[in-house]
């Protein structure tokens, strides 16, 4: 009996790690995005300044949780992102208001993909 309450304590505990892995995720993805629509929108009012900073303070978020990220998250979608980071800050850097548009469009679908990947469904589990 001592096995089977172990084993199922220890399956209770692992499925509450993956809903807060999942709302971690969500919730660093929909924090970053809402920076880099806010970075968007400021470069298109041609406020390059207050884009900058905005995509300054998105990236030091992305940053500071690659400890954890690295070990969630595929290696690939971090370079990704990262990459798309990069560029979007480029066009941000050389006032090109609709290549930024683009490039931030992208790093959305970027974040909302891995928020996609990330979530519990049935395909995840079985």
């Amino acid at each position: 009996m001592k096995k089977e309450l172990f084993a199922g304590l220890l399956l209770a505990v692992l499925l509450a790690l993956s809903v807060w892995n999942t709302a971690s995720i969500k919730s660093l993805c929909g924090s970053i995005g809402d920076l880099v629509d806010r970075s968007a929108q400021a470069a298109a009012r041609e406020d390059w300044e207050e884009s900058r900073a905005l995509l300054d303070r998105a990236m030091e978020l992305w940053k500071s949780r690659q400890g954890y990220t690295g070990i969630v998250l595929r290696h690939t979608d971090i370079e990704t992102l990262t990459g798309d980071f990069y560029e979007l800050a480029e066009h941000i850097y050389t006032r090109d208001a609709p290549a930024a548009n683009a490039a931030s469009a992208l790093v959305r679908e970027h974040l909302a993909s891995i928020t996609k990947m990330e979530s519990l469904n049935w395909e995840s589990i079985f």
